[in-house]
């Protein structure tokens, strides 16, 4: 934790209240998002319970399963929500255009992506076990399921390996998008609590913080927001509603039936309301906070990749995903999220101030005041080009650890500017790093008006994270020996691995 994140904590702590660290909301938000809020049994892990789903406050679906462990009751379940989210999902398939290319060849994508919001980080952990257990599943022969839920199965995956990605907005836990803009006087473990985060950003009319964040923990008043539900509630209230529901399925009768299901739907219903007026209130708290300008560029991307999965899946050769990555796409993976976190950090220091005073107390970016310029500055290249290479000094106080030679980009110079680090030197409690301005300047002899900073302006530098070009990998049959023997190098899934997966964890048992 830098000093200046510490300081906003310990500000929030003083004044029992949330204090923003971030001047923009640095994702998406959609208009009409898929709320959803998983529900699993305590103790049995990726075993879904129940689940609340809706595209807003007012029209929610509440879905349960009356006995997790019968196989039946599972996948009726999981063909419900199937159909949900696939029907969200095609909404979102309908409005396609075609984007500007350098080639030749026409490239179209759709103008709009999902995106599914779940309480917090468990939520997208329920997701993917129930993504894993759906996708692998067979239509036909013994066991059969409905085609939805495979389908459901690698969507859910698709949607939970994006969310990994920085910068994303496809799935998203909303205590992690609250926690970003606002800093509170708790642990950043009590932050994923949602009730409790949201005692200190909204407490309820005419409670104090203290009495909001008491009622938080009171599991009576607020249920906790999962996945898993609690052992008290386990014990005291969904047991014996579970076995009420299984003798009368067992006994046969339908009325009994159908009065233990409604118990349990209203038992489990109570369980999930808080926390789904808690969501669409922060929704709407969030809308309140300015999107930051390079938010759209990075839902752009989210379009492209929504675009060429739905692609893939209309092919007719989609495969579920593997049930673990190979080395070569383990190492593919690894590579994209290294980038998109760098570019995503880069990106909200760009746009944010006050993210930008973080990096600077960590000595990762500077700001300060030019002290010297030669602006028209000519250096002779290696082709006996003569080029313009402006250099300023910039005096600051910031605890500067940034090396000589590393490329800068500055919000607060024109778009293009570019500039590498010449030398630094120590001035008493100062520093003074020398500047040389590399681009942005245009195509005239002389730099245009403005490119340059001048003697007496105030400038922020950052490190550009800059193009880099995607690493080559070996092809699946030239894998090193060290990381070879593992036949989903192929990033394929084999059969028989996929009857395996099939078993795992629901079973076929009934």
């Amino acid at each position: 934790m830098s000093r200046v994140s510490a300081l906003a904590h310990l500000e929030a702590m003083a004044a029992m209240t949330a204090e923003p660290q971030t001047r923009f909301r640095h994702r998406h938000l959609s208009d009409r998002p898929l709320v959803v809020i998983p529900l699993t049994m305590a103790g049995e892990a990726g075993t879904p319970l129940a689940v609340l789903v809706g595209e807003s406050s007012r029209s929610s679906t509440l879905l349960v399963v009356g006995q997790p462990r019968n196989r039946d009751q599972r996948f009726a379940f999981a063909a419900e929500f199937g159909r949900i989210v696939m029907d969200y999902i095609d909404s979102v398939r309908q409005d396609r255009r075609d984007i500007p290319t350098r080639g030749k060849e026409r490239r179209s994508r759709y103008t709009s992506a999902p995106q599914v919001l779940v309480p917090n980080p468990g939520g997208i952990k329920a997701l993917g076990d129930l993504g894993r257990m759906c996708r692998f599943r067979r239509t036909t022969g013994p066991y059969p399921v409905p085609a939805v839920v495979p389908e459901v199965g690698k969507w859910l995956t698709f949607l939970v390996e994006t969310a990994e990605q920085a910068g994303t907005s496809m799935l998203l836990p909303i205590t992690d998008l609250l926690a970003e803009h606002w800093a509170t006087g708790q642990s950043a473990l009590e932050d994923q609590n949602l009730a409790s985060l949201m005692a200190w950003i909204a407490p309820p009319a005419g409670l104090t913080v203290q009495e909001a964040m008491s009622d938080a923990e009171n599991p009576a008043l607020c249920p906790p927001a999962g996945p898993a539900t609690s052992t008290e509630f386990d014990n005291t209230y969904l047991a014996p509603a579970m076995r009420r529901f299984d003798t009368a399925r067992a006994a046969g009768n339908e009325q009994a039936l159908a009065e233990a299901q409604t118990d349990l739907r209203g038992l489990l219903g109570e369980q999930l309301n808080p926390t789904w007026r808690l969501m669409w209130t922060a929704v709407s708290l969030l809308r309140g906070v300015p999107e930051a300008p390079r938010a759209a560029t990075r839902f752009e991307r989210d379009c492209d990749s929504f675009t060429d999965y739905s692609d893939y899946q209309d092919s007719g050769d989609a495969r579920p995903q593997p049930k673990r990555d190979g080395a070569i796409r383990a190492a593919r993976r690894l590579s994209k999220l290294e980038r998109a976190l760098a570019d995503f950090e880069a990106d909200m220091a760009f746009d944010d101030p006050y993210v930008r005073a973080d990096r600077r107390s960590l000595g990762e970016a500077f700001a300060g005041t030019v002290v010297a310029a030669e602006p028209d500055r000519v250096v002779t290249s290696q082709a006996n080009r003569r080029l313009l290479r402006p250099r300023v000094t910039v005096r600051t106080l910031d605890p500067v650890r940034l090396a000589d030679d590393t490329t800068l980009i500055s919000p607060t110079m024109p778009p293009g500017h570019k500039a590498e680090i010449f030398s630094t030197a120590r001035d008493g409690e100062a520093s003074l790093i020398t500047v040389e301005v590399t681009g942005g300047m245009g195509r005239g002899r002389v730099p245009t008006p403005g490119t340059v900073p001048a003697v007496g302006q105030r400038v922020d530098y950052l490190p550009d994270p800059g193009w880099r070009p995607t690493p080559v990998f070996p092809e699946a049959g030239h894998v090193p020996w060290t990381h070879a023997g593992d036949p989903e190098d192929s990033e394929s899934v084999d059969p028989v691995e996929a009857a395996q997966a099939a078993t795992e964890e629901w079973g076929d048992d009934t």
